[in-house]
């Protein structure tokens, strides 16, 4: 059954081409890439910039903290600033504005440029995650509720990816060349999505509220162009400014809805840890021997990166296979009607029994010193495990919140980044204190323990909703999904 119930009109978004969809949501993928990696492209390769700004490699590493502070605010802004112009006009110069921040850490090449250099990563972060922000809002827009849970997979996995792939590739174009190799690699990827979104973006936003007036944007190609990008108003629905600073405040209201502090939690911790073992492992891997690290190059350490590659990739395998089909399937079980709760179904696998396996063997081989292989199967399984409980989390927060999915975006994207912006700081003091097996082993401890948050959801998820603040709290519970006869067949 299709939910929500598309218009008769061509217009809606619900009734484009297939192909017109998958074009759209290739270039979020692809934007959102961009955005997650430029800020954190020089995270494996400190030395080269310590070296310059005379700083130590911690020190330098404070620029990842710089970005991921600047992911946690660029939403605020640019969210209320999509109502006004479009979704796809803030995309646009969103990207415009990434650009100019790597033009900017590029120039930051003399040894008092330090403080500078970390203001060109607060930027980049600022702007690039607002693809992160907006492509909810935007896949919210276009598929229907049976098809959300793969397109929400395939657009996180991008944006994982980012986050992971950045420091990799950029310490592969860094070696033997300036660092400021990597930074022409990060403005020359956001270039390329600039364009792309130029070309292929098109404005989502559709009422379908009978008697609702939507705009109809022009067909020329380059007439349409400048009505969706320059500025955008004529394609976005109408808006004043005194409703502009509503919606500014919405994510505010999003953020104390109960449900939204309970998933929150959940997130903070799960992200969180698997942010307290990036910030342990490079170091790690590259102390020598004798002190107990593993005496890694840079090369080395680049090359065990790719374990994140291999656990992201899992994670959207993960998805692709279970995200819709085991809610549709619990769904059928129980009479084809729709509870939202179905969605966090998918989470017990990564996040209540590879999360915690994973956290635990990783202090466990640092303390022992075993093998990198044990370490990099560590590493996998935690990277799976938080990177699948992404997608099917902001899934669910968005289904919930129909009316707001891009504030959803907003706030559980600050909770992912909340912990780990923080627990860079004392991760090391932590480790020192009660060494490697007691400090991951109480993370695994923990990670399991939070699963209680979902599980709470899963039993008295409907009784919770019903704690509203501010009437954004909306949900397709109750929706016939699959009909009686396919739903008898599947039970059968």
């Amino acid at each position: 059954m299709l939910i929500p119930r598309p218009s008769d009109d061509p217009r809606d978004p619900l009734n484009w081409p297939m192909r017109r969809k998958i074009l759209i949501v290739a270039t979020l993928c692809l934007a959102t890439f961009a955005g997650f990696s430029g800020g954190l492209s020089l995270q494996l390769v400190p030395a080269p910039q310590s070296k310059l700004y005379g700083v130590t490699t911690t020190q330098m590493a404070y620029q990842n903290s710089c970005a991921q502070g600047g992911m946690a605010g660029g939403g605020f802004l640019f969210f209320p600033l999509a109502r006004k112009f479009g979704r796809s006009s803030a995309i646009f110069w969103s990207l415009f504005g990434l650009m100019a921040s790597q033009i900017w850490a590029v120039c930051m090449t003399s040894s008092g440029d330090y403080s500078s250099y970390l203001g060109s990563r607060f930027l980049a972060g600022f702007f690039g995650t607002v693809t992160g922000i907006l492509g909810p809002r935007i896949l919210i827009d276009m598929f229907f509720l049976h098809q959300r849970g793969r397109a929400f997979t395939a657009f996180h996995f991008w944006f994982d990816f980012g986050t992971v792939a950045g420091p990799t590739v950029g310490a592969f174009v860094a070696s033997g060349r300036s660092w400021t190799a990597t930074v022409w690699y990060a403005f020359a990827l956001a270039t390329f999505a600039f364009i792309m979104c130029f070309f292929f973006l098109h404005e989502t936003a559709w009422d379908r509220e009978l008697g609702a007036i939507n705009q109809t944007p022009p067909k020329g190609f380059v007439a349409n162009r400048i009505a969706t990008f320059f500025p955008g108003t004529k394609v976005a629905p109408a808006i004043s400014w005194l409703g502009f600073l509503e919606v500014a405040g919405r994510p505010f209201i999003v953020a104390f809805t109960p449900v939204t502090i309970i998933l929150g939690c959940f997130t903070l911790v799960s992200f969180g840890m698997y942010v307290a073992m990036n910030s342990i492992t490079p170091v790690w891997l590259q102390k020598p021997e004798k002190v107990g690290g593993y005496g890694f190059t840079s090369h080395q350490n680049a090359l065990f990166s790719f374990t994140h590659w291999i656990g992201v990739s899992l994670a959207w395998l993960y998805g692709q296979l279970v995200s819709d089909r085991l809610p549709l399937w619990i769904c059928s079980r129980r009479g084809g009607t729709w509870k939202p709760e179905y969605r966090l179904h998918a989470l017990w696998f990564p996040a209540l029994l590879c999360n915690p396996i994973g956290l635990g063997v990783f202090g466990l081989a640092l303390h022992s010193h075993l093998h990198w292989i044990v370490l990099a199967v560590a590493q996998v399984l935690v990277t799976f495990g938080s990177l699948s409980c992404t997608p099917i989390t902001v899934n669910y927060a968005c289904e919930i919140f129909t009316p707001a999915p891009a504030e959803v975006a907003i706030i559980l994207n600050l909770y992912r980044l909340a912990y780990g912006l923080s627990i860079a700081f004392y991760i090391n003091p932590w480790v020192d204190l009660m060494g490697f097996n007691w400090a991951y082993g109480m993370m695994a401890f923990l990670q399991a323990t939070s699963f209680g948050f979902v599980g709470l959801l899963m039993w008295k998820g409907h009784e919770i909703r019903e704690w509203k603040l501010g009437g954004l709290l909306r949900s397709e519970e109750g929706e016939c999904v699959i009909d009686e006869k396919h739903s008898v067949g599947v039970e059968a």
